[in-house]
């Protein structure tokens, strides 16, 4: 497994994922109508824009195995102008077939070193209240500090954003 910056070319594999995981993760908490409309191909058109804005001060990494993105994350400025949190782990999205292996910690390190070396101290991630994964998070040391609501598929949803004080405590990635 690597883990290297992505790219507008990457665009496909991380829609791919992205669909994959949010069908798997949010099946049961995220309306059915809604997982079943996510379409891939659109997906990659987002990704493509996205990707054409990152660089100055947001950035996307893949984890590759044997030729193939298995998993992505994003990070760079805090969107909502959060007094306290500057940095934000945008997104963080691993196939289920590579979960507890260490790659979404190594996907999480990642972010946390180019949030230092872009100066940096904490961070802040958006998860969904009713995420199993949320636990993974926590884990690593994030805390519950904020919470709000958020609308998908027409259905009003908790999340909660766990904060780092410090971003020292992530090791870079072996």
């Amino acid at each position: 497994m690597q883990i290297r910056r992505g790219t507008i070319a990457d665009a496909d594999a991380i829609a791919r994922v992205h669909v994959d995981t949010w069908r798997a993760a949010y099946a049961g908490i995220v309306p059915a109508a809604h997982l079943a409309s996510l379409d891939v191909t659109q997906r990659a058109q987002r990704w493509r824009e996205n990707l054409a804005t990152f660089g100055d001060e947001k950035f996307l990494y893949v984890a590759e195995e044997a030729d193939r993105v298995i998993g992505f994350t994003a990070g760079g400025p805090e969107r909502d102008q959060d007094t306290v949190y500057r940095g934000e782990l945008y997104a963080l999205y691993l196939l289920p077939a590579c979960h507890r292996r260490g790659i979404g910690r190594a996907l999480v390190a990642t972010v946390a070193r180019e949030l230092r070396e872009r100066g940096y101290t904490n961070m802040l991630i958006w998860v969904l209240a009713d995420n199993p994964a949320r636990n993974f998070y926590a884990a690593l040391g994030g805390q519950p500090v904020r919470e709000k609501t958020v609308t998908i598929g027409g259905k009003a949803l908790r999340e909660i954003g766990y904060g780092w004080d410090a971003l020292t405590q992530f090791r870079p990635p072996e």
